[in-house]
């Protein structure tokens, strides 16, 4: 990583120290439809570069020609990456017509799902892997979700969540600011985890921690301290 991109990274986290993606809460829920106006701002479903770096590690959790099912998965970007290098069936579920219409664009399988409607889960198909990526600290009980769709992956799961514990969200409590994990609304996340709180809760849970990587834009600083400086966490388990 060169060190200008590590910069440009370090600038944007301390100028988030004592600022908000918005400045006005006109919208008074979390909109799912504005939430990804605001995170996508192109028409062809492209991968950002933070959803890249994460899916070039999850890349290696897999093998290819699996079959993947991926909750949240939006316009299709991450299945289409995943399909073009493992060859891999995907099966996108989400909630939004909108948002799936761009998926079935890419000749990516689509199934309309509210994931906060657990008895719907019970439908899915089975497959080799279940992903979510940003996703589980969306919902009010992940266990419980979890629960539910754990028989539907025969090999493993993997999700990728926020590291509550990264520098400048602990910076942020210094400053009398809770950590900043949204986007279009503070509502959007309702569970937070650390690396250490991550690895209890896989364990409370029932489940084997198969493999984890906490990965982040800070290079060997993340290296060296990623509880520290490393901003998200994947995490691949199984019963």
């Amino acid at each position: 990583m060169s060190i200008k991109k590590i910069i440009y990274t370090f600038k944007n986290d301390i100028l988030s120290l004592t600022s908000y993606p918005i400045s006005r809460l006109d919208n008074y829920s979390a909109s799912y439809d504005y939430y990804w106006s605001k995170k996508r701002q192109t028409s062809e479903p492209v991968l950002s570069t933070w959803q890249k770096m994460r899916m070039d590690h999850v890349i290696k959790m897999i093998e290819p020609g699996s079959s993947v099912l991926d909750f949240g998965c939006g316009d299709g970007a991450v299945l289409k990456y995943l399909a073009d290098k493992k060859g891999i069936k995907g099966i996108g579920v989400d909630v939004s017509e909108d948002i799936l219409a761009r998926a079935k664009k890419l000749g990516i399988e689509t199934i309309k799902l509210d994931i906060s409607k657990l008895d719907e889960l019970d439908s899915l198909p089975a497959v080799d892997y279940i992903t979510g990526f940003e996703i589980i600290e969306h919902i009010p009980n992940p266990e419980e979700f979890i629960s539910r769709i754990k028989n539907k992956a025969g090999k493993a799961l993997i999700f990728s969540v926020p590291n509550s514990g990264y520098y400048i969200h602990r910076l942020r409590f210094l400053f009398g600011r809770f950590p900043l994990q949204w986007v279009s609304h503070p509502g959007e996340h309702l569970r937070f985890w650390t690396v250490k709180d991550i690895k209890w809760w896989i364990k409370t849970i029932g489940f084997k921690l198969d493999e984890m990587v906490v990965y982040g834009d800070l290079g060997l600083l993340k290296d060296i301290f990623p509880k520290i400086f490393g901003r998200g966490i994947i995490i691949k388990i199984s019963r």
